[in-house]
Order: C-alpha cells, then sequence, then structure tokens
C-alpha cells in the first residue's frame, strides 16, 4: 500500500470509531474522542488538547489508549511554546517587541500546563487502587508539567513550582520502585524525565546521574524478553538515558542535556 491507501485506511477507521463503541460511552464523550482523534490526524495540538480536556473531565478514568492520547496532545502543544521559547533567547532584551513577545509565549505556556495541573487531580483520584501503572503515569505528567513551569517561573501564586514538580517526581518514583518492574516503561520515562529535572531546574548533576546509573543497572539485570511489546519503547528510553549519563559524566561542568524528555 502507498501513502495514500495508509491515510484512506485512518480515515476509514476513525469513522467507524465514530459510528461504533457507543454502548459503553455516552454520546457526547464519544464525540470528544472521535473528534480529538480528528484534530491528532490534522496535528492540530491545542485543538486535540481541548477534546481530551474535555474528555478528561467527563469523571470516569481513562483507557491507556485515552490517556496516552491526553498526554500526546499536551506535550505536543506545550512543546511547541518551549521549541519557541528557547528559539526566542538568543534575541533576549533586542526589543521590547521581542520581549513583548517572549511574555505571551510564556503566559501560553503557563496557561497550558495549569490546564493540565487542573485536570490531574481528579484523574489520580479516579484510578483504581490496583492502578499503580495508570498513577505513575499521572504523578509524573504532574511532575513534568510543573517542571515546565518552575523553566520560566520558580514561583507562582505563592506555590513554588520547583518543589511541586520535585514532591510529584519523587512520589512517583516511590510508587513505582514498590510497584512496577524495573524494566517497565512507565518506571524507565519517569527515572528519566526526573534525572533531566534534577539536572536542569535543581542543578543537581550528581543526583541525575546516580539516578541514571541505578535505573540502567535495574534495566541491564532484567532479563529481556524479544516479544515484549514495551521492548521498542524500552530500547529508546536507554538510548536517552545513556546519552544524557555520557553528557553529563563526560562534561561535569556543562549544565546541558542530550536528550530531555519522554
Amino acid at each position: 500500500f502507498g501513502p495514500g491507501a495508509e491515510a484512506s485506511t485512518r480515515r476509514s477507521t476513525l469513522l467507524r470509531t465514530a459510528h461504533s463503541g457507543r454502548g459503553r460511552m455516552s454520546a457526547s464523550r464519544s464525540d470528544l474522542l472521535f473528534m480529538a482523534q480528528i484534530a491528532e490526524q490534522a496535528e492540530r495540538w491545542d485543538d486535540m488538547r481541548e477534546y481530551m480536556s474535555r474528555v478528561a473531565k467527563v469523571g470516569q478514568p481513562l483507557e491507556v489508549y485515552e490517556r496516552n492520547m491526553l498526554s500526546l496532545a499536551f506535550k505536543e502543544s506545550v512543546n511547541a511554546r518551549r521549541s519557541a521559547l528557547r528559539e526566542l533567547r538568543q534575541y533576549a532584551g533586542a526589543t521590547p517587541r521581542v520581549a513583548e513577545y517572549q511574555a505571551k509565549l510564556q503566559e501560553e505556556l503557563t496557561e497550558c500546563c495549569a490546564f493540565m495541573l487542573e485536570i490531574l487531580p481528579g484523574l489520580i483520584e479516579q484510578a483504581h487502587a490496583e492502578d499503580v501503572e495508570g498513577k505513575v503515569f499521572y504523578l509524573k505528567l504532574r511532575g513534568d508539567y510543573w517542571r515546565y513551569v518552575a523553566e520560566y517561573e520558580p514561583t507562582v501564586g505563592g506555590q513554588s513550582s520547583v518543589e511541586q514538580a520535585k514532591q510529584a517526581y519523587q512520589d512517583a518514583m516511590n510508587l513505582a520502585t514498590s510497584g512496577l518492574s524495573g524494566n517497565h516503561p512507565g518506571r524507565l520515562g519517569l527515572a528519566l524525565n526526573f534525572s533531566v529535572f534534577q539536572n536542569e531546574v535543581l542543578k543537581d548533576k550528581q543526583a541525575a546521574i546516580k539516578l541514571a546509573k541505578e535505573t540502567l543497572d535495574h534495566l541491564s539485570r532484567e532479563a529481556a524478553d524479544p516479544n515484549d511489546p514495551d521492548g521498542a519503547a524500552n530500547a529508546d528510553i536507554k538510548q536517552i538515558l545513556e546519552a544524557n549519563l555520557n553528557l553529563w559524566q563526560d562534561n561535569p561542568a556543562d549544565d546541558g542535556t542530550q536528550l530531555e524528555d519522554f
């Protein structure tokens, strides 16, 4: 099949989704999911973020694919603004117009993070007690989005965004260490992002190195399963952890990170 056939197949799948599965979901929720999928195909990340935010607020636990859609929508929306802000650093102080534009982007970034941070407490509460994977997933997101805020606003509304991120990551690590295997992609992705936070925000390179090393050690001790559906994701995270670890160890005076997020 060529690219046209593949696109046609995706469209057909979406159209079938729109007319199926209504028995277990309200029409409103089903329609929101359908439109989120349409927005994803169109790469309209802000629209997808809006649809998935509304799904998350319906008041029932998200399926795994639904929480992944929520995460993707917000990540793409936020990353576009973080990338733009990084590009603008080279023009800092150039003109008042540049400063105004930078402030506008920072406001958009903070607003987007605030939307996610508003949604997460309900999702954490709705997750079943035995769903350790889900709770770790949401706590990691809480750490991530406080971290994104902390990059530009260390204090928001009297709260330390740095401390909020640190606490969320630590809560997630405590839960992941006791409830997930050493090669679980949720635990690996959490360790990656927490170590980036330690290096980039806390400026604690030694803590970042220690966490990355421990995570890679745990992973090396776990028996690899060639049929593991998470194998590809684990390989990607392992590669990023190794790249960051090499950079941090080889350049002790450098505060950079080779690859930042998962």
